[in-house]
């Protein structure tokens, strides 16, 4: 989690007072959108330099609760406001870029399993954007020849080793199912077959 640096006392105190350089006020404004912390602090310093303005100028209280548009200049309303305003309008943007997609679960960039052709219970992996799968004992060679199919014996993906540690990498998402993967030697011949499953996370 990134350390923030929080904005000092004084900066809290001018820009609650309306003193805040103009350059100051756009990075403390920017600041308080993501720091509850400065925004307490700065609640604190509005209190503190309201207090100080009925001191000074003896306004009864109830003129200054009818004034909404100085109250708002007061506490920075304005402000949150506006930034309230563009985070709506970034979420927005934000939906429709990515087709509304934002309430879906987000893929796992890629599923990695170790497989063994040895009988017993398939191993599972979660869905993801790819998926590799690394034969534990095989040594690749040329010529060697890998396919994948679903459940129902339908070719999803044909092709060979990507590396010298007999890694397959499909390079593309499998649905929910189960899947064998079937290796074959250069000259057609079945040599292995294994077998997984993609399952999402309950």
């Amino acid at each position: 989690m990134p350390i923030i640096d929080h904005q000092t006392d004084e900066q809290l105190e001018l820009y609650a007072l309306g003193r805040l350089p103009e350059p100051q006020v756009a990075v403390l404004e920017e600041h308080l959108l993501i720091c509850p912390v400065c925004r307490d602090r700065l609640d604190e310093a509005d209190a503190f330099a309201i207090a100080m303005r009925d001191a000074i100028s003896g306004e009864p209280e109830e003129a200054k609760r009818t004034d909404w548009f100085g109250w708002l200049h007061r506490t920075g309303g304005l402000a949150w406001a506006g930034g309230f305003a563009v985070l709506l309008i970034a979420g927005g943007l934000y939906l429709h870029q990515n087709g509304g997609q934002a309430g879906r679960k987000v893929l796992a960039p890629v599923a990695s399993l170790q497989l063994a052709a040895i009988r017993g219970e398939a191993p599972t992996v979660a869905p993801a954007s790819e998926t590799d799968l690394t034969l534990t004992d095989v040594r690749a060679e040329a010529g060697m020849r890998v396919d994948v199919v679903d459940g129902t014996g339908n070719r999803v993906w044909t092709g060979g080793f990507a590396d010298a540690g007999a890694t397959v990498k499909l390079g593309r998402q499998l649905n929910p199912g189960d899947y064998f993967v079937r290796l074959y030697d250069g000259t057609g011949k079945l040599l292995h077959e294994y077998g997984f499953s993609v399952r999402k996370p309950l």
